[in-house]
């Protein structure tokens, strides 16, 4: 099982306190992991007509974010919950995810904060930016006034002889187990799959039955590949809820996520490793402007972020 034993929690803009803090709670309390409240402030203009010193502005505005994360910090206290405040300065992101790198953590939480007047994107750039960069696992939460995360749905893309693909579906996976536990609720598995090259297959020469059983035997190959790959993980079939759906994944997960009313949505962003600067693939991109609900978005063993600490 996942170990959780270090959260990092950035704080910035607004959210729903109470229900934040019930989320951060439930899963520190559970796991005996320690937080720390992390908020970036923008370093100050050269120039200002302020009528006061820059430096002076910022130790008054670093202090205002200090006192306002501790109040924070005393709520999660009261669960039993070590928590540590930090107050930085700079480019939100990029001190986000150098904080992610010094301290280790297993796991970085930040509610959401949309910038679009467009209500169905919901990640704002910051979010963005940690989703495709952050070397941890990252959770963004929607604002929400309901603390519980009730409806939980891991997206598994699998292809056994890709060992990267392999690795990170298990991590999925054992995420998804893992939160679902924390909740008490079951586990929603989508796999979304296709014959790579069906539609031009069609357009061709080729007999439709010939077309047709390479669709069967493909879909065949991803039901075992998905059999297996849960039962590797500890996910009996019969105990958790299977999605198994032909198509363009970039369509299908946010259109299955959103219609089921998902809470959270787990997923891998990345299918390539060791190339700093190659952050995410186009489907999980595409799938993250679509959907509207809070993510967990897992990178594979091996991710280099482009991000490097001072």
């Amino acid at each position: 099982m996942k170990e959780i034993k270090n959260i990092l929690l950035a704080l910035d803009g607004k959210y729903q306190r109470q229900a934040l803090i019930a989320q951060v709670a439930a899963v520190a309390e559970s796991r005996g992991a320690r937080v720390t409240l992390l908020s970036v402030l923008e370093s100050p203009p050269s120039k200002q007509e302020v009528g006061i010193a820059s430096s002076e502005l910022q130790q008054l505005m670093t202090e205002e974010r200090a006192e306002r994360l501790q109040s924070i910090a005393s709520e999660l206290e009261q669960h039993g919950v070590q928590v540590t405040v930090k107050v930085v300065h700079g480019k939100a992101f990029m001190e986000i995810i150098r904080e992610a790198l010094k301290g280790k953590y297993d796991l970085v939480m930040k509610p959401a904060e949309s910038e679009s007047s467009i209500r169905s994107i919901l990640f704002g750039s910051t979010d963005m930016q940690l989703l495709r960069m952050c070397p941890a696992p990252v959770w963004v939460i929607k604002p929400t006034h309901h603390p519980q995360v009730s409806k939980i749905m891991i997206a598994v893309d699998l292809l056994p002889p890709d060992e990267e693909k392999t690795a990170l579906a298990d991590s999925v996976m054992q995420w998804g187990k893992v939160i679902a536990h924390l909740a008490g609720v079951e586990l929603d598995v989508l796999h979304v799959w296709d014959l790579y090259g069906e539609t031009t297959l069609r357009g061709r020469t080729v007999l439709a039955d010939t077309v047709d059983n390479l669709v069967q035997n493909e879909e065949q190959r991803h039901r075992q590949w998905l059999d297996e790959s849960l039962s590797k993980n500890g996910l009996a079939p019969e105990k958790v809820r299977i999605h198994f759906y032909k198509g363009e994944a970039k369509e299908l997960i946010p259109a299955v996520a959103n219609q089921m009313e998902t809470d959270l949505l787990v997923m891998g962003t990345v299918g390539r490793t060791g190339i700093p600067g190659f952050f995410i693939g186009n489907t999980a991109d595409s799938v993250l402007q679509q959907v509207d609900c809070s993510v967990l978005a897992i990178k594979p063993e091996g991710f280099v972020t482009p991000v490097k600490i001072d």
